[in-house]
């Protein structure tokens, strides 16, 4: 997947290359999955697998252990094409608790993708809430002899500086941040320029929701206000951080979270996140229905 030396200066080590073309993206795409299933649902494999590329160049040495997959063990090499990171999200997707129904889930194989058969009510996969990503990615790793410790926010009526915190935390410590939208809308700027650069930027049309996407980075707008930078769809993306926050102040968005990994100190961490993981939903429904009653710090 990857190899050779990393220029530090210029590197961005979600920039992925397509080896027959040369076109670059910034970050996975669900849309790459073969499956048409897959591809509507596969947000959540997308994000981890971004999360464990900068996640490696954090903490090299604990990648390249003897006892770590090869596949992983990639993940600290300095290019990255598109194929073989394809390979490796449909990886992660087989490890992940996806929500898919198997009679709809046939049919909507085989049809043409995007067809309007399932635009409405009917759809062959719910995906996965709050906990099945810690869960899914906490096993996709350990099967691999990686052993992570997931940090997680419920970010339902969460406070400014609470989510600002957390995100500029896990930027330092993983270098991503996974961010899971619920049922709350917030706006989406896309860039169609050069991977990983804020040039020739659109808006999106509509407010973007049970989406996961990738934190990158935290830039500034021409009000020197935050702006999120994320990875998503294969290309970058911004959101203002002040539109973020008050999209998480519903009670719709009550499964948004967001989350980063660091190494564990044992597998003894790896069973606890995975245990707490398993009441996450209903920590989540509690913050959507009260959380407006009890704001701010007190739920964090």
């Amino acid at each position: 997947m990857m190899g050779g030396n990393v220029d530090k200066t210029e590197f961005d080590p979600l920039i992925i290359t397509d080896r027959g073309t040369g076109k670059k993206y910034y970050g996975g795409d669900q849309d790459w999955y073969k499956s048409n299933t897959q591809a509507f649902a596969g947000c959540g494999s997308v994000a981890c697998a971004n999360m464990l590329r900068t996640l490696a160049f954090k903490y090299p040495d604990r990648f390249n252990d003897k006892n770590v997959s090869e596949d992983l063990r990639a993940l600290t090499g300095s290019e990255c094409y598109k194929d073989e990171f394809i390979s490796f999200m449909g990886n992660i997707y087989k490890s992940m608790l996806v929500f898919e129904l198997p009679v709809v889930r046939k049919i909507y194989d085989m049809c043409k993708r995007g067809s309007k058969l399932f635009k409405g009510p009917v759809m062959p996969s719910y995906g996965m809430g709050a906990g099945g990503f810690i869960r899914g990615s906490l096993k996709f790793c350990k099967s691999r002899g990686l052993m992570l410790h997931m940090h997680s926010l419920l970010t339902a009526f969460c406070s400014y500086d609470k989510g600002l915190e957390f995100i500029k935390e896990g930027l330092d410590k993983c270098g991503s941040v996974v961010m899971l939208t619920s049922l709350n809308r917030h706006p989406l700027k896309l860039y169609s320029g050069k991977s990983g650069r804020l040039e020739n930027g659109y808006d999106s049309k509509n407010g973007v929701r049970s989406h996961f996407m990738t934190i990158t980075g935290i830039e500034e707008d021409e009000q020197g206000k935050p702006l999120i930078k994320l990875s998503t769809w294969g290309r970058v993306a911004t959101v203002p951080y002040e539109k973020l926050n008050r999209s998480w102040h519903l009670s719709r968005a009550y499964t948004s979270c967001l989350y980063y990994m660091t190494p564990a100190g044992s597998e003894a961490v790896v069973r606890a996140d995975m245990r707490n993981a398993a009441g996450m939903f209903f920590k989540a429904l509690f913050r959507g229905l009260f959380g407006r009653f009890i704001r701010g710090s007190k739920l964090n």
